[in-house]
């Protein structure tokens, strides 16, 4: 009797947590009380080009650059009135990002734009619910779809594929928990972040974490086991023990669950390519290509030559080091500090920087030095713009 009534309060327990981490409204009908379809014929292609074919939108090519937009025009539809989104796609692509696009009749010249995760080809969910912007009448609802940023060229990222349909539910526990779950096991669009991360990246909203919701019914578990079956002592220790095994094991299957769309999506690019090539396909091309230039004008130079690199971001920074192996790229800020005492022809590169024209004390510092291109040539104050700006130093005398 005890572990009859033990199994029925943990899966009550569970239930509630779920429900929980869902942000179930409590008031809310199990199923939905009202929904909207729209089929993917009723889309219209703003940017790329699509043709309706047996009720759903196939999206044939991008824009010119390299991006896709499909949308509907609606009336009366008052977004307190629709909490949960649905939509599914035939033959998406693991190189593209999809985003939900919509405008309001309060603000029709303001786009807003939501992070959606992968959809598949099946059915996905998401709780529009806690998305600040969705309020007042939606004008206007669609999809934009574009190469997933800095991983994936932007001209390698779309391919052919079929919008279905959309569906609008109005707030329900099972659309709720159908957003939770599409929140804790989509493929949501990734950066290069370390693999070993739990959940998902964005400020965009989202459900309750899994892994304070698997610690929290690991807690429940063991007190229950406390509280109706009496355990105590060494059988609590060996309970306690399995429930966070298994809470373990949980997360684990979590991160391996993301892990493998990680590695989906990689094999998508790189699949059938050998080292050269798949190291020629960066998503920051611009990047690679500064990188290409700077060896071209270091070309021939001793191994050793040191070289202060300054960029406008961290990451502009980060990644043209990367691209620059096997170079001696170090930073510009961590060295100029020294000033006079820099070595002799030693190499100062800026890339989209201003700097070495805006900062009196880096244009001191540059005074005698010498601005050389891949033909090391001496080049003299206005001369064109360039993303990659490249001086020899040398002290005054």
């Amino acid at each position: 009797m005890r572990r009859a009534l033990f199994a029925l309060a943990l899966a009550a327990g569970v239930l509630v947590l779920l429900l929980w981490a869902a942000r179930v409204d409590w008031h809310a009908p199990i199923s939905p009380a009202a929904q909207r379809v729209f089929n993917g014929s009723e889309f219209a292609a703003v940017f790329g080009k699509g043709t309706a074919q047996s009720g759903r939108l196939h999206m044939d090519a991008a824009a010119e650059d390299f991006s896709s937009l499909q949308s509907v025009t609606l009336r009366n539809l008052a977004a307190r009135d629709f909490s949960t989104l649905r939509y599914r796609f035939e033959n998406f692509p693991r190189t593209l990002e999809l985003s939900l696009v919509f405008r309001t009749s309060e603000a029709p010249d303001d786009v807003r734009t939501i992070s959606l995760p992968w959809p598949g080809d099946g059915v996905a969910s998401f709780d529009l619910s806690h998305v600040e912007a969705w309020q007042g009448d939606i004008i206007e609802l669609g999809f934009a779809q574009f190469a997933t940023g800095q991983l994936v060229p932007a001209e390698l990222g779309f391919k052919p594929f079929d919008l279905v349909d959309m569906e609008l539910w109005s707030p329900s526990w099972r659309g709720d928990l159908a957003a939770l779950a599409t929140d804790w096991f989509g493929a949501w669009p990734w950066s290069q972040r370390s693999v070993h991360a739990l959940g998902r990246e964005g400020d965009a909203p989202h459900a309750r974490s899994a892994v304070l919701v698997i610690a929290l019914g690991a807690g429940i578990a063991i007190g229950l086991a406390m509280l109706l079956l009496g355990l105590r002592g060494q059988r609590l220790l060996v309970v306690a023990g399995i429930c966070i095994a298994l809470a373990w094991i949980a997360l684990d299957l979590r991160w391996q669950t993301g892990l493998a769309q990680r590695l989906l999506s990689t094999r998508a690019l790189y699949a059938g390519l050998d080292w050269p090539q798949r190291s020629r396909i960066v998503g920051d091309g611009e990047i690679l290509q500064a990188a290409d230039e700077l060896k071209t004008i270091l070309q021939g130079e001793p191994a050793k030559t040191r070289i202060l690199l300054e960029a406008r971001s961290g990451y502009e920074w980060l990644r043209l080091v990367w691209h620059s192996l096997p170079l001696n790229v170090t930073g510009l800020q961590l060295a100029a500090t020294f000033g006079a005492s820099l070595p002799e022809n030693c190499v100062i590169v800026f890339y989209d920087d201003d700097t070495w024209t805006t900062n009196p004390a880096l244009r001191k510092l540059l005074a005698h030095s010498e601005r050389i291109t891949s033909v090391q040539s001496l080049h003299k104050s206005g001369f064109e713009a360039s993303r990659l700006v490249v001086f020899r130093f040398h002290h005054g005398h």
